[in-house]
Parts: structure tokens; C-alpha cells; sequence
């Protein structure tokens, strides 16, 4: 499974993904836990141009995954909740399937919030993964990517803690290792505020410190493989950074119309420990999607800026990436229809050609 597909998820799915804990099978009894099973089936095709491809170059995409979830009471002011999630059923690349390779968690809940410890999603991914990538956008919105100014993205192991919620205000804040770096860790913490009971407002940020970003390299020799010609190594210095990022967005609903828009900007930056030296990289993400009945149509739009650099050694471009959704909802299954076109690839990448122009065609179904 390509990183990318991760944010590609369609807002239907999503939408039906929030309500399949009513269609989870229960396994367990009140005195065995509770124990739900959920999960979904998703199978995509997808084709893009760019680099010497076509279209018709496609693959076939299969991000069904399966979880189980539960809680049990273990004092009176004590509820012990729990839950495995596998990856996706690819074996090609990320996950392989690997049972846990998910949302994985043990926590404790009650009237002072909720605490969870084990593999999620650190608050600020969770924030720029949704609403802000859907459709398509992750390949430029989610890695504040071409300077490596990357936050501690997707899931990692971590404590979380969510605070109980204080009127239209929610808060949760996060922290765990940074990579593997020496002594390197993060913080982070998202607030959601919904105001005139219509506008959603996103805030988060996230701190990191000593994340290692390539190892040193000795100067020597190699030999090409191909070729067997010797090739001089120039010495690198390995490169650590401290790094911050936030994000501010919002949602709106546009009354009586079936339309509703989200939007975002989001900064990072990343500060060599040895040379103190800043990149810099803002970033910023426009969707808007209308619903009549069980069709929806999504469109969406985000953008890099060019990575500014103290010492101007960091000169990789922005990218761009519209995408355009057709989706419905037909008896609890989801088809979709996604178009779009990247400019630059995204991703920090150096194409061959400029633009790639995309398609996935999928259905998913949650349970």
C-alpha cells in the first residue's frame, strides 16, 4: 500500500466509518469485556501519468483492515478500555496486515477524561488527516514535507490524555518518542471549539526535539552495481532537528444548501542542532463538498510554498494537487470516483515531469 492512499480516504467513508460502531458484531458479555468487532472493506484501482507512466499503468490499492474493541469496568471510578486494529491487508509495502499495526491502545476513562497509552494518532496528524486531506490531498498537504520539517505524522507510540469536554470545547494533548533520535521525544495538543452551533474551529501544534533525520556518512568509496565503476563517497554530517508545527482551520456548513467548506494552513519548521540553521514550509488546504441525498461531490485544493532557508542550502520548490470526488452511498456501500492533478508530484519529489494526473475508482463498505 502506497504512504499516499492513507489520506485518500473519501468523505462518505469517513462519514459511514463514525456510525459502524452500531453495525459492530459484539463478541463478548458485560463480564468478558464487550468485545466489538469492526472493520473495513475497501478495494481501489488507481493509475496515474507522470514519469514515463500512463494511466493504464494502475494498480489495484486494498486498504481492508479488521479491529476489535471492548471495555470493561475495573473499579467504580475506573473503566478500562482497549482495542487492537490491524493494518491494511497489503503486503506490498506499509503495513502488511499486521494485527496491531493500527490504532492500538489500552486506556482508563471516567470523570476526568479519557487516558490512552500504545500506538495512535498523535493529535496533530489526526487534525490535518481529517477534514483537511480528503480527497486526495495528502500527497501535498500532509507531510510538511520537502524540508523535512516533518512532525511526528500517522501513528506512533504515545500516552494520550483527552480532557472531558467543556461545552463546545475539546482538548486533548499527546506525547512519545521522536523517531530514533538519542533522547528524542514530542508534545503536542489539538483544541476543536464549535461556535453558533455551526462553525467547527481546528487549533494544534506539535513539538519535537533531536529528530534524527539521516545518519552520517564517512568519506570512501563504493562501486556501482551495474556498472562495477568506483565511485568516490563525499563525508556527510549526520542531521538532527528540533522541530514545531501548528495548524489553524476551520469547518462550515453554508445553511439550507447541502454545501460546506473546510480549510487550513498549517507552518512547520526545523532547526539543525548543530548548524542552528531554519527551514521553513507553510502550507494550506481548501475543500468544499455538497450532498443531495446519498450523492455527494467533493473538491479540493492545497498547496507548499516554497521552503525558505537560513543559510539558503534548501531549495526545493513547492507542489500543488487539486482533486475532484464523485461518491454515493447506496445501502451501506460506498462507490467513488476521484480525479485530480498534481503538480511537482508532491512529496519533495524531483519528476521527471511537472504535472501527474491521477484516477482511483473504489467501493468500501464499513462494519
Amino acid at each position: 500500500m502506497n504512504k499516499l492512499s492513507l489520506n485518500m480516504v473519501s468523505a462518505a467513508v469517513s462519514t459511514a466509518l463514525l456510525s459502524a460502531g452500531a453495525n459492530a458484531y459484539v463478541l463478548g458479555s458485560e463480564n468478558t469485556g464487550n468485545v466489538e468487532v469492526y472493520g473495513v472493506v475497501a478495494v481501489s484501482a488507481y493509475g496515474h501519468t507522470g514519469d514515463d507512466t500512463n494511466v493504464t499503468d494502475y494498480s489495484i490499492d486494498n486498504e481492508t483492515r479488521i479491529g476489535f474493541r471492548g471495555s470493561k469496568q475495573m473499579t467504580d471510578g475506573i473503566n478500562v478500555i482497549f482495542q487492537v486494529e490491524s493494518g491494511y491487508t497489503d503486503v506490498d509495502d506499509w503495513a502488511g496486515g499486521g494485527l496491531g499495526f493500527r490504532d492500538t491502545f489500552v486506556g482508563v476513562e471516567g470523570d476526568y477524561g479519557k487516558v490512552t497509552v500504545g500506538r495512535q494518532l498523535t493529535p496533530m496528524y489526526e487534525v490535518v488527516d481529517w477534514p483537511f486531506t480528503n480527497p486526495g490531498l495528502g500527497r501535498v498537504f500532509d507531510p510538511a514535507a520537502t524540508g523535512d520539517i516533518a512532525y511526528m505524522y500517522d501513528r506512533t507510540e504515545s500516552i494520550r490524555y483527552f480532557a472531558p469536554a467543556m461545552g463546545n470545547l475539546n482538548i486533548n494533548v499527546a506525547t512519545g518518542r521522536a523517531g530514533s533520535g538519542e533522547n528524542a521525544h514530542w508534545f503536542g495538543g489539538a483544541a476543536k471549539y464549535k461556535a453558533f452551533d455551526a462553525i467547527t474551529f481546528h487549533a494544534t501544534f506539535e513539538y519535537g526535539n533531536n529528530r534524527k533525520v539521516s545518519d552520517e556518512v564517512k568519506a570512501g568509496f563504493e562501486f556501482d552495481p551495474v556498472t562495477g565503476d568506483k565511485k568516490a563517497i563525499t563525508a556527510k554530517d549526520g542531521v538532527v532537528t528540533d522541530t514545531f508545527t501548528y495548524l489553524v482551520g476551520f469547518e462550515a456548513p453554508i445553511a439550507s444548501t447541502g454545501i460546506s467548506i473546510a480549510a487550513a494552513y498549517k507552518y512547520g519548521q526545523a532547526e539543525n542542532v548543530a548548524t542552528k540553521n531554519v527551514d521553513s514550509q507553510g502550507s494550506y488546504s481548501v475543500v468544499a463538498q455538497y450532498w443531495n441525498g446519498p450523492l455527494g461531490i467533493k473538491l479540493g485544493y492545497a498547496a507548499t510554498e516554497d521552503v525558505e532557508s537560513d543559510d539558503n542550502s534548501n531549495v526545493s520548490k513547492g507542489a500543488s494537487v487539486t482533486s475532484l470526488q464523485v461518491m454515493g452511498v447506496v445501502n451501506g456501500f460506498v462507490p467513488y470516483v476521484r480525479v485530480g492533478m498534481t503538480d511537482q508530484l508532491g512529496w519533495g519529489a524531483d519528476p521527471l515531469e511537472d504535472q501527474e494526473i491521477f484516477a482511483r475508482v473504489g467501493l468500501e463498505y464499513g462494519f
